[in-house]
């Protein structure tokens, strides 16, 4: 099922087009302006919004948009506005917009639009990279500039825990957890473990960084 967010002022197209995507059993989360959209994304996993350009208040939701994505917020974004300019559609796309359809518009076109973004967005976050690794969650295969390097579950899980949380502090309870998925993994075993991963890849021996007294941290 497909969370999506519609952002839309005009209530009579907004309450259209919610009805016809959830008729599609879509999950529909419709706002009339930006206020508490940004707290639906932090608590739900929404797959794409739907952003209309002309927003209340004189409000141009490009600006909202360009906000999300200097926040970190990376959730695929169509623009579905009146404004059809050829300058408008490239500001549209400088400014963060993953596609823009101008009004009037056909449904189903739109859907196709949303399911090619949802399926291409999936696939990306199917893949974790750091440098010149890159770590193949779906198929559990590793890449070091491109070439295919044989990993061990433990080396995978390692990998795959630390790309997950660059530049931040793991600790040792953590990473206990989350790559041996026990609480009770005394700490001479993941120093171990960690000792063989950096002597197995040299390139990232100083980005795995030991943070005296608290854990590690891959920057």
């Amino acid at each position: 099922m497909i969370k999506l967010v519609l952002i839309e002022d005009d209530k009579d197209l907004n309450e259209l087009l919610a009805l016809r995507f959830r008729a599609l059993g879509y999950e529909v989360f419709a706002f009339y302006e930006c206020v508490g959209v940004e707290r639906v994304l932090d608590e739900q996993d929404i797959d794409i919004l739907l952003v209309d350009r002309n927003l209340p208040f004189g409000k141009d939701g490009i600006d909202f948009v360009s906000n999300l994505r200097k926040q970190g917020y990376n959730e695929p974004v169509i623009f579905l506005t009146a404004k059809a300019l050829q300058t408008d559609i490239l500001q549209g796309f400088e400014k963060g917009c993953d596609d823009y359809i101008t009004k009037p518009f056909d449904f189903n076109e739109l859907v196709l639009r949303i399911k090619a973004l949802v399926k291409r967005s999936k696939k990306e976050s199917e893949k974790l990279a750091f440098k010149d690794f890159l770590l193949d969650l779906e198929n559990r295969l590793c890449f070091f500039k491109k070439e295919q390097i044989q990993l061990s579950s433990l080396e995978f899980e390692l990998l795959k825990c630390f790309f997950e949380n660059k530049n931040a502090v793991l600790s040792r309870e953590f990473l206990a957890e989350c790559v041996w998925d026990d609480t009770s993994t005394n700490d001479k075993t993941i120093n171990i473990a960690l000792t063989r991963l950096r002597a197995k890849f040299p390139a990232l021996k100083a980005h795995i960084q030991s943070i005296r007294g608290v854990g590690y941290k891959l920057c």
